[in-house]
């Protein structure tokens, strides 16, 4: 099996992460039933982290399970103000627009998109 890019960016931030804390991978670990193998694997991206192993790690490390996802590119959508790729949410684009009427032809807009799929 071929190595992700989100499998080896995840890996990455782990590595990132135990480093910070001054962790090796045997303590981190032991610190979450896991083994030194299976920690380097992860962070070559060479096995996929399942959520609750990376809820674990987000545990022991004391972080927010969001931090690991952070770096991750965000596809198909419009480049956002600071050219990250990320622009502001629906919600917060609907709650911009100010006429009630014009919001609700948006959002029955959106919804008809959504329900093509």
């Amino acid at each position: 099996m071929s190595k992700l890019p989100v499998e080896v960016a995840l890996g990455r931030r782990l590595q990132e992460l135990r480093e910070a804390r001054a962790l090796s991978a045997a303590e981190l670990g032991r610190g979450t039933g896991l083994t030194y193998q299976q920690i380097r694997k992860y962070e070559t991206g060479a096995n996929r982290i399942s959520a609750s192993t990376l809820y674990r790690l987000a545990l022991h490390l004391d972080v927010d399970i969001d931090v690991f996802f952070e770096a991750l590119p965000r596809e198909g959508r419009g480049a956002g103000p600071d050219g990250s790729g990320t622009g502001p949410a629906v919600p917060t684009i609907l709650s911009a627009i100010d006429d009630p009427e014009v919001r609700r032809h948006f959002e029955a807009l959106l919804q008809a998109l959504a329900a093509r799929r």
